[in-house]
């Protein structure tokens, strides 16, 4: 028997850990109404986490100044049990234009940003939350300003106990000495987005292996814990004599009607004629090239990443809940993609 219990503890200490992987969806709708197919995968998937974009800040040339734009309404309540993680996204621009030792203005839009926040939560009867992530794709001359007004809306009273988090694209993986890493709990890495979408030659901006695998390699030296976002949808881009005009999102092939469209060489469409689709006007040979991630593509992003990525706990966030674009997949397509982390 003296021999039984340290052999029992050496085959507990050998045994492998089991990884927690939270599944979680992003919402990025105008208004938070779930359709029935939405409010099924959250169920069958066991979802009880939502990453729900509140309302973008961008910068307004007519005032000078950054303003609010896109701003959510909440037109049911959050499922019940579920978890509700604001999201602002703010543009680059918005950096930019304020300069880097703006600091008044920077510290008047932290403010202005969490009161909103605040004001949202408030006014929905949303339960307090206990994360909030902002979103920003931040370079090396807008990092100082970004990373001033995280600190500044951190000092806020009402979020001075709050988790903070932040999206993380490719590039500032590779890049961090240079980029920085912001001041935050942890990151989610925004696994998509890779290629030149301005390109018409790209061949899929969403998602290429070859171009991730350049900046994966070293991710493990990345300072912050890391969640991840995979890519679940479509979208057309709009080209005139070669230059990006509009991104149209979700678009899926069966959008493309053959009465208005000649479907050119894969994926590639021409206008047949000039005509209005999804509320912009095309002339007759403009050029929609359609992007898409399939359950496929979807799974094969979640599997390379997983591939590099140090074993630990993370949520893992499909971008993004809704209805037009969960009906390309089944749950248990969504379900793999999960899976494959643990």
């Amino acid at each position: 028997m003296r021999y039984l219990l340290p052999l029992l503890l050496l085959i507990l200490s050998c045994k492998k850990q089991e990884i927690s992987v939270i599944p979680a969806f992003y919402f990025w709708q105008s208004g938070f109404n779930l359709s029935e197919q939405e409010e099924e995968s959250l169920e069958v998937l066991c979802v009880k986490k939502l990453y729900v974009k509140f309302f973008d800040v961008g910068w307004d040339a007519g005032s000078g100044q950054p303003v609010p734009l896109a701003t959510l309404s909440f037109e049911e309540k959050i499922p019940d049990a579920t978890q509700l993680i604001p999201v602002v996204f703010i543009t680059n621009e918005t950096f930019e234009k304020l300069g880097v030792k703006n600091d008044t203005a920077i510290k008047l839009l932290a403010f202005k940003i969490a009161r909103k926040i605040e004001y949202l939560v408030e006014t929905n009867n949303l339960t307090s939350p206990k994360e909030i992530q902002l979103d920003c794709d931040w370079t090396e001359t807008t990092e100082q300003s970004y990373f001033f007004l995280i600190e500044a809306i951190k000092n806020f009273p009402a979020f001075k106990q709050m988790k903070w988090s932040a999206t993380i694209r490719l590039h500032q993986i590779k890049y961090f000495e240079k980029t920085g890493v912001p001041p935050v709990d942890r990151g989610t890495l925004m696994f998509y987005n890779m290629g030149d979408i301005e390109n018409v030659n790209t061949k899929n901006s969403i998602f290429e292996a070859n171009i991730a695998l350049q900046y994966i390699e070293n991710i493990n030296e990345y300072p912050l814990p890391l969640d991840v976002a995979i890519a679940c949808f479509s979208w057309g881009l709009l080209f005139d004599e070669g230059k990006l005009l509009k991104i149209f999102y979700p678009l899926y092939k069966e959008d493309m009607a053959d009465s208005l469209f000649i479907n050119s060489e894969e994926s590639i469409y021409i206008t047949k004629k000039n005509f209005y689709f999804e509320g912009q006007f095309l002339a007759e040979g403009n050029t929609i090239k359609l992007e898409t991630q399939t359950a496929e593509s979807s799974l094969a992003a979640a599997k390379l990443l997983n591939e590099h990525l140090k074993s630990a706990d993370r949520t893992v966030i499909l971008y993004h809940l809704d209805q037009n674009i969960i009906k390309h997949y089944t749950n248990e397509n969504f379900e793999a993609i999960y899976s494959s982390f643990k």
